[in-house]
């Protein structure tokens, strides 16, 4: 994290070069942080007081999340730790306060543990194998799937277990939005054969035998520097120890360099000729099957746990502190749909999704496993073209009023201190989500023992004075459910009047901040198909031909197929004919539509077209960037429709985590 895009170090950039670029009303988003007292983003101070002295707030890397033999890790306050400095500002100390090695203070000075000194002579902390270890499962799982299923250990779980995974940002995971749980094995939960319901068969003993378990190294492992071809940073061909991992073929949607590493990991690595293992199942068809269908997409089978169906970034998530008289806006959040039957499982959805050979380049398409979510957001043509809204346009459109209804979340506090409190063995947050309920009468706020955390806002604010205004101002209303058309106690701008007064409302917010006379503002509905690749059911759990292709058939005419997969809510059907609702993929499609839509989307934005020869073009920052061919990563992605959509709209988050220059 010390150098931004342009190899510059981040201390040595100047403040008022970072600022000329928010005053055009552009958001460099490795350098954008929310200020609650300004009310907009605000870069990065690059300088930071530690003690009595002033130090360059620059980050390492940050070697002891995954090289740390200390309890710390086991009890995920190594990644918490590393969160909060970062939250902090305090990028310079992120990785020793995730070591273990000391406890911060409040000066952001260090208290070190001198127990752990193994060479007293020599001044200073001295350390080795008693802190500094091999990377294992556990030191993955602090952001890629660790933590538990029930989390607030009540014998079952519930959303509440995975709201706590995706707001506390001890559990907090980067793969919620795909899969929810990855790479992840406990027996305390059984279906009703035995079989744990959140089984990973490669680190099942029992089914795979103690000498074939597996963990996550022995797939992502070192990639030899072959693969990755030239232009990498640094410009070698030997890099010992070599940190880039190998990567599955997740797709493009959510992948990170497709085109150099993308399907280094992938389930032929180990299980070589596939073909002839099913052929037994398949006879001569099994070649066919193979070429495809991924292997995820028969033997996942399904999941027993929840994960995110519909972002609707046309009503995010306030980051809120405080009680029914107090309100403090911190930021901006997801507002997600959750989708999962934990007690009898739910079949993933399907997509086609391009497969390139990361040696020959070459790029083939199959059948994979995935969950397709829904994405609905505002957007506008104020920069020459129809992006996501800012969030800057948001706050000033839709607003929370404690006196109307709304959906929201609580955290206990501490009543002494007033500030939240972690219980429980695992030292977690505890959460309570109120839905269609009224902050301003909660009996909870008001017993002082729990405080606002999250909320939806439940008002657009036409005349843009700040207040409610019955009679001027819209209410946003519960109208109906993703899953079924009836209410679900989550407030939704679906109906003529909400969508109108929001399209107008924003309207009037871009045109007075850009001075255009000219802005158009769309609801657009779309998706992102993300890949499922882990929790590999046990064979005998995989589809049948049933399942496919229903009776003896050619055609994909059987149940996985045919069923439908709901994208998002329903709206009146005049906003779903309006010029102002761009409609990109139908609301609850078969998968058998859904796989080929995803397949045109990605066409279209150049990944899998038939040559893989690629071309580069330079951004306006003067970033040079794959297109065409086997295409780039998804913050660049040519339609917005498919993965852009998502990557642009984590520009509206409170926070934006510096990223490393990709090239």
């Amino acid at each position: 994290m010390e150098l931004d895009r342009e190899d510059n170090f981040l201390h040595q950039k100047s403040l008022s070069e970072i600022e000329s670029i928010f005053d055009k009303g552009e958001i460099p988003g490795d350098y954008a942080t929310w200020s609650s007292t300004e009310k907009k983003f605000v870069p990065f101070e690059w300088k930071v007081d530690v003690g009595s002295q002033k130090i360059n707030n620059t980050m390492a890397p940050a070697c002891f999340l995954c090289h740390s033999n200390l309890n710390v890790i086991d009890s995920h306050n190594g990644i918490l730790n590393f969160r909060m400095a970062v939250l902090g500002r305090y990028f310079a100390g992120a990785d020793t306060a995730a070591s273990g090695l000391a406890s911060l203070n409040s000066d952001k000075t260090f208290n070190y543990d001198l127990s752990l000194d193994v060479d007293s002579a020599t001044p200073g902390l001295q350390i080795n194998h008693n802190v500094i270890g091999r990377a294992q499962d556990k030191h993955c799982g602090q952001c890629h799937g660790g933590g538990w299923d029930d989390i607030d250990g009540d014998g079952k779980i519930t959303p509440l277990d995975f709201v706590a995974q995706v707001k506390d940002p001890k559990y907090l995971q980067p793969d919620f939005m795909k899969e929810a749980k990855v790479w992840y094995f406990s027996s305390e939960f059984t279906d009703s054969n035995g079989v744990p319901k959140n089984v990973e068969v490669h680190q099942w003993a029992d089914y795979v035998g103690e000498q074939n378990v597996k963990g996550c190294v022995d797939c992502h492992y070192p990639v030899e520097h072959k693969y990755i071809g030239t232009g990498y940073f640094p410009d070698t061909t030997v890099l010992t120890p070599s940190h880039d991992f190998a990567k599955g073929n997740a797709g493009p949607a959510h992948g990170v360099r497709w085109h150099q590493l993308g399907g280094t990991a992938k389930c032929e690595n180990c299980h070589t000729n596939p073909a002839d293992f099913h052929t037994a199942f398949f006879g001569p068809a099994a070649g066919t099957h193979m070429e495809k269908i991924a292997c995820t997409t028969c033997h996942i089978g399904k999941k027993y746990f929840y994960r995110v169906k519909l972002i609707d970034w046309t009503l995010p998530m306030w980051v809120v502190n405080g009680n029914a008289e107090n309100l403090v806006f911190k930021g901006l959040d997801k507002n997600g749909y959750l989708y999962g039957d934990p007690e009898n499982g739910t079949w993933p959805d399907v997509a086609w999704f391009p497969q390139r050979d990361p040696e020959t380049g070459e790029v083939s398409w199959k059948l994979k496993s995935v969950n397709a979510m829904g994405v609905l957001y505002f957007e506008d043509n104020s920069q020459g073209e129809f992006k996501p809204v800012f969030a800057r346009y948001l706050v000033k459109a839709f607003r929370l009023n404690p006196q109307l209804p709304t959906k929201y979340i609580l955290i206990e506090l501490d009543p002494e201190t007033g500030l939240p409190i972690r219980s429980g063995d695992k030292g977690i947050f505890t959460f309570k989500v109120k839905k269609n309920s009224v902050i301003a009468s909660d009996p909870d706020l008001q017993s002082g023992n729990w405080g606002l955390w999250r909320a939806l806002p439940n008002y657009i604010d036409v005349n843009l004075n700040g207040g409610y205004d019955e009679g001027i101002d819209v209410q946003i209303k519960d109208d109906t459910g993703l899953f079924s058309d009836e209410p679900d106690g989550t407030p939704e701008i679906n109906t003529k009047t909400e969508v109108e007064a929001a399209v107008n409302t924003l309207k009037g917010v871009i045109a007075k901040a850009t001075g255009k006379s000219d802005v158009v503002v769309k609801v657009a509905a779309s998706t992102d198909a993300f890949a499922m690749t882990h929790n590999i059911r046990p064979a005998y759990e995989a589809l049948t031909c049933a399942d496919c292709h229903g009776g003896r058939s050619d055609e994909l005419e059987g149940e996985f197929f045919n069923r439908t997969t709901p994208l998002y809510f329903k709206y009146d059907p005049q906003v779903e004919e309006a010029s102002y609702f761009d409609k990109r993929v139908d609301r609850t499609p078969t998968e058998t539509a859904y796989a080929d839509y995803i397949k045109e989307e990605l066409v279209k934005a150049g990944y899998g077209s038939e040559t893989t020869e690629e071309t580069t073009t330079e951004t306006s920052s003067g970033e040079s960037v794959s297109v065409g061919g086997g295409g780039g990563g998804c913050s660049l992605a040519a339609n917005p429709g498919v993965g852009g959509a998502v990557s642009s709209l984590l520009s509206l988050l409170p926070l934006l985590f510096l990223r490393r220059r990709r090239k």
